[in-house]
């Protein structure tokens, strides 16, 4: 399988400047930033979520955890995870577990992590585990424009501190 059609199309329609990097299969974001011999940093994630409203797609670095309560409070939402066996037919031109981490070539909501403006390369699974796309940094923000921008994820050895700060969420 190549690059996602939606994907390209998407990428192409907004003149954006990308390439196409191949490396060895590779399964979940960490593991193929380690593989691609790129940071994990720069390697971006996607989480899926849902609720009543609708999906929402949590785009973060591949080394850091969504903090959910966070996003959910930002948003006023009740999201939660969505499983990823049911996403075959919403992302129905990428393999399962290779999603990009950019909702709007599917009609999502993309959350994107604060800490993506850090990096100056981007990379987003392609919708294989064999490729990836890579942008600049600028070019991922002119993608994200008028999405959702907050701190919603953080490096796991943090978690624990993280949990401790936040409020609860009502259930």
């Amino acid at each position: 399988m190549t690059a996602a059609k939606r994907l390209t199309r998407y990428l192409e329609k907004n003149g954006i400047n990308y390439d196409i990097v191949s490396h060895p299969y590779s399964e979940g974001a960490l593991n193929t930033a380690h593989s691609a011999c790129i940071s994990s940093r720069s390697m971006t994630k996607a989480v899926i979520l849902e609720d009543d409203q609708g999906f929402v797609l949590a785009a973060l670095p591949s080394s850091n955890k969504l903090m959910l309560n966070w996003l959910n409070q930002h948003l006023e939402r009740h999201l939660k995870l969505v499983e990823e066996k049911s996403l075959s037919q919403l992302f129905n031109d990428c393999e399962p577990g290779a999603i990009p981490a950019m909702g709007q070539p599917w009609g999502l909501i993309t959350a994107c992590d604060v800490d993506l403006n850090t990096v100056a390369d981007i990379y987003l699974e392609a919708g294989d585990h064999r490729e990836l796309v890579h942008m600049r940094r600028n070019e991922y923000q002119k993608l994200m424009k008028g999405q959702v921008h907050e701190n919603i994820s953080c490096p796991p050895e943090e978690l624990d501190m993280y949990k401790a700060s936040t409020l609860l969420e009502p259930s």
